[in-house]
């Protein structure tokens, strides 16, 4: 089958993933143009040849009233081991700190006035556009993905949430940029490896943050990461959501016939090359295979019954199960700060109380598909793993 193969060993940002699927299309003038058409206000995007160390691939300019997004090459000593003073003053600070480091960003060279868009203003943009229904249904998932993560870092509601950077038209821009070209190729499996998300704590405009950053690491739940040792930040929200979005499965590059290779380029500088890059070709249906992390996949019992055939409903149990492991975060952050008790007890309420909704939803499904399965079949074997499962259940 048709399978994309995102290569995630040097992080993930909007503007790398965008330009290396971009180079996986025939027509490229053509979409260049096309993006330019849609109708994101005050954006230009431009394809330019570069190289890193070697290595030839395309960066994605993305302009905004003809200003690019550059970001600001910062000294060596911007990514720091913290003193002990400092450290204490990130922990006390780490929550009220905007994360504004996207486009593999940190800081501007130029000062501008940047408007701070809220979910409903970015989807409204997003609904706009000249783009297919599902190029914008994609896009306005991954700013959920997005909304969902910056909401439990920053203790608020995603009603409340006003992006920064990744509600800028330059971020709008990559991440439709990055639907519209998966709409083109138009694979049937999406894969990607575990997630290089670099390391150390970078001072920036407002205080000291860790990498990944805390929306970044929110995002990354269930995806499997790990660094090298690189100081700095390859993996952005934007990447992060990304990748937690289209991605199906995680693993190693299963065999595959390649026939085209995408490199993606960022505007860092590391020991290591800074580039995204993404293969396609031919590969074997790998959902649920040894070795590979996929949302679908899962024990099997006597019929084959996944949690659901309907996509909206499978993510929004993954959100479910994503807020519940955000509650407990947050009962562990009190009972770290020495909370009251009776604070905790009450949050662990809300947390059993959700995981139970939760498993009622899956519950119902499982339930439907048994009883389908042995009807059709007439047989009770899927009947009796069932009530296996409810007996487990209601203990």
């Amino acid at each position: 089958m048709k399978t994309l193969y995102l290569d995630c060993g040097n992080g993930a940002a909007g503007d790398m993933i965008s330009a290396a699927l971009w180079e996986l299309t025939e027509n490229k003038e053509e979409f260049i143009e096309e993006v330019n058409s849609i109708g994101i206000p005050g954006v230009k995007t431009y394809a330019l040849p570069t190289q890193k160390q070697g290595i030839f691939g395309t960066h994605f300019r993305v302009t905004y009233n003809d200003i690019e997004e550059t970001p600001n090459v910062l000294p060596k000593d911007a990514i720091v081991e913290l003193t002990p003073e400092e450290d204490l003053k990130y922990a006390h600070h780490e929550h009220h700190h905007e994360h504004e480091l996207e486009h593999h960003d940190h800081e501007h060279h130029h000062e501008h006035h940047h408007e701070h868009h809220s979910l409903g203003d970015v989807k409204t943009i997003i609904g706009d556009l000249n783009v297919s229904d599902k190029v914008k249904k994609d896009a306005q998932a991954v700013y959920d993905i997005l909304a969902e993560a910056e909401s439990h870092v920053h203790g608020t509601t995603v009603t409340e949430i006003h992006f920064h950077e990744v509600g800028n038209m330059d971020a709008i821009a990559d991440i439709v940029c990055v639907c519209m070209l998966i709409e083109k190729l138009a694979p049937d499996q999406i894969i990607a490896s575990s997630v290089n998300t670099g390391t150390g704590k970078v001072k920036c405009a407002h205080g000291i943050l860790p990498i990944p950053a805390p929306a970044t690491s929110y995002l990354l739940h269930g995806i499997p990461i790990y660094n090298t040792g690189v100081n700095g930040e390859l993996c952005t929200p934007t990447g992060a959501a990304l990748i937690k979005y289209f991605a199906g499965s995680f693993g190693p590059m299963p065999v595959m016939n390649i026939e085209n290779i995408g490199y993606g380029m960022g505007t860092k500088d590391y020991d290591v090359a800074n580039y995204f890059r993404a293969f396609l070709g031919e590969a074997e249906d790998v959902s649920g295979k040894e070795g590979t992390t996929s949302r679908s996949a899962g024990h099997r019992h006597h019929h084959d019954h996944p949690v659901s055939a309907d996509e909206a409903q499978r993510k929004a149990i993954s959100n479910r199960i994503a807020r519940s492991i955000g509650h407990l975060e947050s009962v562990k952050r009190m009972v770290e700060g020495n909370r009251d008790a009776s604070d905790i007890l009450i949050q662990l309420s809300a947390v059993e109380s959700s995981i139970a909704s939760t498993s009622r939803v899956i519950m119902k499904e499982h339930f439907k598909g048994a009883v389908e399965h042995a009807t059709e079949q007439g047989s009770e074997e899927s009947l009796e793993s069932l009530y296996g499962i409810i007996d487990k259940f209601i203990k």
